[in-house]
């Protein structure tokens, strides 16, 4: 049965791809029949698997690449297709506060990415009382 926490384990193994830089992990997570769109902050709306794998492959291999946490806001299911919400911060700069929406369909018997969206927001998501999420590696 598809359920949300499927959707979220692929959220999770998003953001852990990004968090360790791990360019075929980021391919694995995006699906590869459904349409897909992708718009990093401050740029282009890119369609297409190769535009967005590209994109992904550019940004995990520059040695710049922030080390980016996260924590899930909302779930939200439609049918097939699910939203999710997140912030985002980079590690080094956790003031720099990005809310993502991450979409996902099933493909191929589990859900896939098709579509992340973020940009800077300036309402946070903890409470004093929150954690974030720490790394994996």
């Amino acid at each position: 049965m598809k359920s949300t926490e499927e959707a979220l384990f692929c959220n999770d193994a998003f953001y852990q791809a990004f968090l360790s830089r791990d360019v075929s992990g980021m391919q694995r997570v995006w699906a590869e029949k459904a349409q897909l769109l992708c718009i990093h902050p401050g740029g282009e709306a890119l369609t297409g698997r190769n535009d967005v794998i590209t994109s992904w492959q550019a940004i995990l291999s520059h040695k710049t690449c922030p080390r980016i946490l996260h924590k899930v806001d909302q779930v939200i299911q439609h049918d097939d297709i699910i939203l999710v919400t997140c912030y985002e911060w980079a590690e080094q700069h956790p003031e720099n506060l990005l809310l993502a929406t991450n979409g996902f369909v099933w493909e191929a018997g589990r859900y896939q990415m098709v579509f992340h969206q973020a940009g800077p927001t300036p309402i946070g998501p903890l409470k004093e009382d929150d954690e974030p999420i720490k790394p994996v590696h």
